[in-house]
């Protein structure tokens, strides 16, 4: 192999209401006292990152610099013209190693920062998931953009929602929800941009890294667009099972039924005096204000809470657990006396989803139970439970490797790339090698001498 290009990074810190300073020359690529690494997920947080500055002032009086806290950061790679991470300085160290030996570790958070320090809510009936975000966001008004592909943004097209209640919560976590409820058919991800702009796209329209990973080098002075395995170092290929699902049970939010006109609707409860009974249990979970009729006569009923001591003939009395019965406390009603009860009342909303392929395949019923109050609707709690049978009907399979450091490209989290590896068992196609594409879920990023890198990254067959 012959001889690899140099990097040629470049790293700006940006104060406060200041303007971007040049820090590359104290950059710390190895044997600080923190590494300098950047970390990214695809759907579930921001990325993060630490980086090193010293300052050697030991012929001057003062040090040469300081960094504010929350300042904005910026890594750049010239090579391809690509930002490696833009972010914020979320926390500072100043780490005095001797009189005159500042160590600076900047630990910084992606733009998502601002999303998950800005707090929205509202309620939206018939709009489509995408619609929702950028509502949401230009809510916010937190200095991230967020517009639709077909207006010129990077917000994907998504299922729409019966209707959707976002109660008081910050940005960051309304994206996940409507990630997870987006994800029906194939899972939704998000990632804020160096131009602080919001990717949310499923794995079918994410954007291709243009980087392959292959067992047999072709490139002899490295590449961009070729990464090789790093065998030393976590090279494993995972069917993971643990998390296999085929039948998935939601319960949203309980909602409310309301009971027909009175009397010329079915009642919701009727009861038959005998001459000795004189407690009749509810069916469901009573709201309202229920409406008696004896004998077709209508009649007056008060509400008594457990605990409580209530008024009357006749009370809806609920018990220690819950229980809700109709009681006479003049003593049994004769026999044949007809009782009946209109009243609102509360049931769960329940949903269910099974994949018959998985469970034929695996020979069992694998079950999931999902509670989630933030579903108000059957249609949302089925959407809920599609998207969990879709992304855990069968084994994920995962590809976990590490990077040579003649690769000199770049695989965000959240970007597809191609996976060669003759060695691997490809259980879909039935035979030994496996050539198809994958989305990066995870990158760690770790820098050596001069500025090399390595990527350890995980990526899902798609």
């Amino acid at each position: 192999m012959g001889q690899i290009a140099p990097p040629n990074l470049t790293f700006l810190v940006t104060p406060p209401h200041g303007s971007p300073i040049d820090y590359t020359a104290n950059l710390v690529w190895s044997g600080g006292n923190q590494s300098m690494t950047i970390t990214q997920n695809f759907g579930r947080q921001g990325d993060t990152a630490t980086f090193v500055l010293v300052d050697d002032w030991s012929a001057q009086s003062q040090p040469n610099f300081k960094i504010d806290v929350l300042s904005t950061v910026k890594l750049i790679d010239n090579n391809i013209n690509t930002v490696l991470f833009a972010g914020i300085v979320s926390d500072l160290v100043q780490d005095v190693q001797s009189p005159k030996y500042n160590e600076w570790d900047l630990n910084c958070t992606d733009y998502t920062f601002y999303a998950d320090n800005a707090v929205v809510q509202g309620t939206f009936v018939g709009f489509t998931i995408d619609k929702i975000i950028v509502d949401l966001v230009k809510q916010a008004n937190c200095g991230i953009t967020a517009a639709t592909i077909a207006n010129g943004g990077f917000v994907a097209p998504a299922p729409q929602l019966p209707s959707f209640v976002q109660n008081y919560a910050s940005l960051s976590s309304a994206w996940r929800s409507l990630a997870t409820l987006a994800g029906q058919v194939t899972p939704y991800g998000w990632y804020v941009d160096e131009n602080k702009a919001l990717h949310f796209y499923d794995a079918s329209t994410a954007i291709s890294s243009g980087s392959t990973f292959t067992m047999v080098p072709t490139a002899q002075n490295g590449s961009s667009t070729e990464g090789h395995f790093y065998y030393a170092n976590q090279f494993g290929y995972e069917w993971d099972g643990s998390s296999v699902h085929n039948r998935i049970l939601v319960q949203g939010a309980d909602q409310t039924i309301p009971h027909g006109k009175v009397p010329s609707s079915t009642p919701t409860d009727t009861f038959l005096g005998n001459g000795y009974q004189t407690s009749w249990a509810l069916k469901y979970i009573v709201t309202g204000s229920p409406i008696l009729y004896i004998n077709g006569v209508s009649t007056a009923v008060s509400i008594v809470s457990a605990g409580a001591t209530g008024t009357g003939q006749w009370q809806i009395v609920q018990n220690s657990i819950g229980t809700w019965f109709l009681t006479d406390t003049s003593g049994a009603p004769s026999n044949g006396t007809v009782m009946k009860i209109w009243y609102d009342y509360k049931v769960p909303i329940v949903a269910q989803a099974q994949d018959a392929q998985s469970q034929a395949q695996y020979g069992l019923v694998l079950s999931e139970y999902i509670n989630d109050t933030s579903l108000v609707t059957v249609s949302s709690a089925l959407a809920r439970a599609q998207r969990e049978r879709q992304e855990y009907a069968f084994a994920a399979e995962r590809a976990i490797f590490t990077t040579t450091e003649d690769w000199s490209g770049w695989v965000r989290a959240g970007y597809t790339f191609q996976y060669v590896n003759q060695f691997i068992w490809d259980d879909q196609n039935n035979h030994w090698g496996i050539n198809d594409k994958f989305l990066a879920i995870s990158n760690s990023i770790s820098f050596g001498a001069g500025g090399y890198r390595q990527s350890q990254i995980t990526g899902v067959r798609i």
